[in-house]
């Protein structure tokens, strides 16, 4: 799957300002001693009334020094699957601060799907990732992304926050259905095999390559791996190999279409598990092949951007599928 980014960026002022429990104690001691001062004229609390209107000036100045020249990117830290626990990677950067930000939170939004992610401290001319779980409620591409960053710096009296807002680059794939491993017949829609072969790997040894991040342990060779100091697997020769078919109907009304793209991601994580060669049809327009590179993001992908009449809805940030 490609995990596009979308940067969330910092409109500037205004500024939004919440007094804290902590804050509303402090300004009413501050207006106490103010009171008192002026009924009594003694010069230590109108020392302490300068000391106390001095923290609210630095507190502001400091927390305004915080939050600016911050910006938010996130990213699928995985596959995100439509209403299914996913995971976010949301990094804070502040490559133009020359000092530290500390005490942030920032407050996303991702296609009306709540956030929260907290940064205790990001340093200057650098970056911080957090990886926090968040569950789409559709398929296609996120349109929608707000969110707010905010700091308690430094005295937690007051909470400063701006608005951010950005370009949306996400995708979420349908939720695979719940007859996940189950073959069905092309009615209505629904998956079905089809009778052709391609190549799949043989029971025969032709040699050894290195490792892959998708190459299952089994087919490891361990004296060639300790040999040359490095993961190496067996190369097998190829057989032949039925090519199982996923033809959906279309056009077709929503909700029947939602259930036949659900079934059709249900059956190609299926077959990508077991390794077995297929085809994704819409109508008699194919969206994925056996020897596609990438095959199973370009399936999964062709299946999130699916609408009912049988074309393809805007990729992420309103480019072309």
């Amino acid at each position: 799957m490609k995990r596009l980014p979308f940067a969330l960026r910092r409109p500037g002022p205004p500024r939004r300002l919440r007094v804290t429990r902590e804050g509303k104690w402090f300004l009413l001691i501050t207006v106490g001693v103010g009171a008192a001062a002026i009924n009594t004229g003694n010069n230590m609390l109108y020392l302490a009334l300068s000391m106390n209107l001095s923290l609210i000036i630095l507190s502001g100045v400091l927390s305004e020094w915080c939050i600016r020249g911050v910006s938010v990117r996130v990213r699928h830290a995985a596959e995100a699957f439509a209403s299914r626990d996913s995971l976010l990677a949301v990094t804070c950067l502040c490559r133009e601060k020359t000092l530290p930000a500390l005490s942030l939170s920032c407050t996303l939004a991702i296609d009306g799907v709540p956030c929260v992610v907290r940064f205790p401290t990001v340093p200057s001319g650098g970056s911080v990732t957090r990886v926090v779980t968040y569950r789409p409620a559709r398929r296609g591409a996120v349109s929608q992304a707000s969110g707010a960053i905010a700091t308690l710096f430094p005295f937690a009296l007051f909470e400063k926050s701006a608005d951010i807002a950005g370009d949306v680059s996400l995708l979420v794939y349908p939720c695979p259905g719940e007859g996940e491993g189950e073959d069905r017949a092309a009615e209505d829609g629904a998956p079905a095999e089809g009778a052709a072969t391609a190549g799949r790997p043989g029971p025969s040894i032709r040699g050894v390559r290195d490792h892959k991040p998708a190459d299952p342990v089994r087919d490891i060779h361990w004296k060639a791996s300790a040999r040359l100091g490095r993961w190496m697997v067996k190369e097998r020769e190829k057989e032949s190999a039925p090519v199982a078919e996923v033809r959906l109907e279309l056009p077709a009304p929503t909700p029947e279409i939602e259930r036949a793209v659900s079934r059709a991601c249900a059956l190609v994580l299926r077959w990508e598990r077991e390794g077995r060669p297929y085809r994704l049809l819409a109508g008699d327009r194919l969206l994925a092949g056996p020897a596609d590179a990438g095959r199973r993001a370009k399936a999964l992908s062709a299946l999130a951007l699916l609408s009912p009449d049988g074309t393809a809805r805007p990729g992420p940030g309103g480019r072309p599928a």
